[in-house]
């Protein structure tokens, strides 16, 4: 099987775009791993509060309803909701702000029983309040899942790929990166796009951009940013193994000025994607 990567690295104004190439390893697929996962909510430039959930690694239909929801005493407020019938892929709401700070926070659910809460954010229409603040994340009601404030944001696998990539950087000098949940959730966006649109690529068909997800993810402020995208690997040690193979991915795995990561995995392909960035 041809193993395909690419990479695009970013700071300030200057970017580079390796070229695909083919590395020489296999394994046996991981196990499916069916969820969904919810970004922290974010104000975006128009005054909307947007909220993304997304289901990945599942292979069956269910259908996919995303909330916006605000913290408050007694129990919490849904302000939004939209659903969809599908098996991967993503759903974005949103809601005009308000000038009154409020708490809020994204909830993921699908009817196969898998549910997530985002982190909170408290927004306001104004141009002090423009990005997220962190704010304690909600308490989980009895039919709610817990927030995934201090665990892992990410699957088993992404989180090894992680670990490996981090085992690198600290052969070469580099600090471990922080694996980011809106980051996470922006690496799992594009992996699972690409997946179910049949592209391979850094740009979305959408015209979307690495640093136009990771912004839409609520990262922000970004002063740097990268991305390594992978087809056809196998197992976390596999792709990281492929990345450091290649000089561009290489290098954006070795870059120490970033911070944070991002890793999304879908099995369709399977297609992985690497997302780096520095506030």
């Amino acid at each position: 099987m041809r193993r395909q990567l690419q990479a695009l690295a970013c700071l300030g104004s200057l970017a580079a775009l390796s070229t695909p190439v083919a590395a020489h390893a296999s394994a046996a697929s991981p196990k499916n791993e069916c969820r969904v996962s919810a970004a922290q909510p974010y104000l975006d430039a128009k005054g909307m509060i947007r909220g993304t959930g997304l289901r990945s690694g599942c292979d069956d239909n269910a259908l996919l309803r995303v909330r916006i929801k605000q913290a408050r005493r007694g129990p919490d407020r849904t302000l939004k909701s939209a659903s969809k019938r599908l098996a991967n892929g993503s759903i974005t709401v949103g809601l005009r702000c308000t000038d009154t700070p409020r708490t809020y926070y994204v909830q993921v659910l699908d009817y196969r029983g898998h549910i997530r809460n985002s982190a909170a954010a408290r927004l306001a229409c104004g141009p002090s309040t423009g990005t997220p603040s962190p704010s304690p994340s909600p308490s989980a009601s009895p039919t709610a899942a817990p927030s995934p404030t201090g665990s892992a944001p990410g699957s088993s696998v992404e989180e090894e790929v992680v670990r490996l990539t981090n085992a690198a950087r600290a052969q070469n000098g580099c600090g471990p990166l922080t694996h980011d949940p809106k980051l996470q959730a922006a690496a799992e966006g594009h992996s699972a796009d690409m997946a179910a649109k049949g592209y391979f690529d850094h740009t979305s068909p959408d015209g979307r951009n690495p640093g136009d997800r990771i912004k839409a993810a609520g990262f922000s402020p970004i002063s740097a940013w990268g991305e390594n995208i992978a087809k056809g690997y196998g197992t976390a040690a596999a792709v990281v193994d492929g990345w450091l193979k290649s000089p561009g991915h290489r290098a954006n795995i070795l870059n120490c000025n970033f911070t944070h990561i991002g890793v999304g995995h879908v099995t369709s392909g399977p297609h992985w994607t690497q997302v780096f960035a520095r506030h």
